[in-house]
């Protein structure tokens, strides 16, 4: 079964993306200076609100 998507972005020239704001509420209502992680499993890359902690 074809999972239906459920919000969509355009890239720029400059590859950034908008992100839309049905995502931005998903993802905790997304605030100027929020890091948002990548995740990889397989062929699919999932993201994720998050922080960077420094190493």
């Amino acid at each position: 079964m074809a999972k239906k998507h459920f919000a969509q972005a355009k890239v720029t020239i400059k590859n950034q993306i908008t992100i839309p704001r049905r995502i931005q509420k998903k993802l905790g209502n997304l605030q100027v200076g929020d890091y948002i992680l990548f995740y990889e499993e397989g062929d699919r890359v999932y993201i994720k609100k998050g922080t960077i902690k420094p190493e």
